[in-house]
């Protein structure tokens, strides 16, 4: 009887030989084991391999069509009209909007888009051709920094603008014909409106009133001013704090459209909110 190895195989240095040995091998059974676990190695491997690839070509993908992803959302809040275009990360809007309130919210629409790294703001508006004087000679717009644009504001600052915008948007302040009296519709805004402060504590907005051109440029100056407080008392009313609240009445100096036609006129007659930093 030949003796055994501690492993249990025949040992090669006891009896002769007698044909084809597998003593020296490991069984057949164990070799198809291993094989087997290399082969599902090798299997999660390429598995992997692929699945990293293609979330890797996914994010490509998302990043090369950022263009697609910021138009929709441009167009469903307002501002389809906007030019978009992408290098990488980084977005470029472009184009003419009617008014400041516009032009950054649409910036902070871009910027709460996930894939989107940084934002070339390009728009302008046509107030920009004007100067903004104040009525009482005091330099350009409330406080030393002024009402905020696109370039330099905060992100928390550009989503509190659009929130402000998007409430006045809903339902535009109007007033009573001929009148300084806000109509039933404006209430829904002014109590809109005083929520958002009530939930920013912190935040100023300036109340800018405009006017079209018709009548004499002195007279539109001062009924933009009285329709502002007027606003500027409702909001007051609605619970804001008078100090965080500055009325500026711009008259018809800067119009968003023509004042040829009467919907050029009704459009340029109109409030802004504009968050002040």
């Amino acid at each position: 009887m030949n003796s055994s190895s501690p492993l249990g195989f025949p040992s090669q240095f006891n009896g002769p030989s007698r044909g084809p040995r597998r003593g020296a091998d490991l069984p057949i059974g164990r070799l198809a084991v291993i094989g087997g676990v290399l082969a599902v190695l090798i299997l999660l491997f390429i598995i992997g391999s692929t699945g990293a690839n293609q979330e890797a070509e996914a994010n490509e993908d998302r990043t090369d069509n950022l263009e697609a992803i910021v138009k929709p959302a441009l167009t469903r809040a307002g501002y389809g009209d906007v030019v978009v275009s992408a290098d990488g990360r980084t977005v470029t809007i472009s184009g003419e909007l009617a008014t400041r309130t516009d032009v950054v919210a649409a910036d902070a629409v871009v910027k709460s888009i996930a894939e989107v790294g940084f934002v070339i703001n390009n728009l302008s508006h046509p107030g920009e051709a004007f100067e903004r004087d104040l009525p009482n000679g005091e330099g350009e717009g409330p406080g030393a920094d002024g009402p905020i644009e696109g370039g330099g504001a905060t992100t928390e600052a550009l989503i509190l603008q659009s929130r402000i915008a998007q409430a006045a948007a809903l339902d535009p302040i109007t007033f009573q014909t001929g009148s300084t009296e806000l109509t039933p519709e404006s209430a829904r805004t002014i109590t809109e409106i005083a929520q958002i402060l009530a939930d920013n504590p912190s935040a100023r907005i300036e109340v800018g009133g405009h006017t079209d051109s018709d009548g004499e440029p002195e007279a539109n100056e001062v009924l933009s001013q009285t329709r502002a407080d007027a606003v500027v008392t409702a909001l007051v009313g609605a619970g804001v704090e008078t100090e965080r609240l500055v009325a500026v009445g711009y008259g018809d100096t800067i119009p968003i459209a023509s004042n040829e036609t009467g919907e050029g006129k009704a459009r340029n007659r109109r409030i802004e909110f504009l968050l002040v930093v």
